[in-house]
């Protein structure tokens, strides 16, 4: 193993971990404030905390090939980081719903508030 990739997966290593365990925490609170919103609100969080997960054993993983281990550890790290690349995956494309149902709210929420102004009639003693 050459000294530039030792180097590089005892970064991956350190980032993955650090990263991993902040995902973890992230996750945790958008699905604590997202549970207002029931099921959809709090899955972006848990899919985070999921993410988070696989992402610390890639960089167990990572840290066991550093270390120079037998061909188990390189299977592991490519196994959890392709989980981790389908739950960032699931993770955004669950943003990108909300996101669109917000907007979506959003303009039905003003055609309402139009529909509404357009049904009170006008009353000229009240403005007087």
């Amino acid at each position: 193993m050459t000294s530039s990739m030792k180097k590089s997966l005892d970064a991956i290593a350190k980032w993955g971990k650090i990263t991993g365990v902040f995902m973890i925490i992230g996750g945790g609170i958008y699905a604590f404030f997202g549970i207002s919103l029931l099921i959809i609100g709090a899955a972006p969080g848990v899919l985070m905390i999921f993410s988070g997960i696989y992402l610390i054993k890639s960089a167990n993983a990572a840290q066991k090939m550093s270390d120079d281990m037998p061909q188990e550890p390189h299977e592991a790290l490519l196994d959890n980081y392709v989980k981790f690349m389908k739950w960032q995956f699931f993770f955004l494309l669950s943003i990108i719903v909300i996101f669109i149902l917000c907007i979506v709210a959003f303009f039905f929420l003003i055609f309402l508030g139009i529909l509404t102004d357009l049904h009170s009639g006008y009353d000229p003693y009240y403005y007087e």
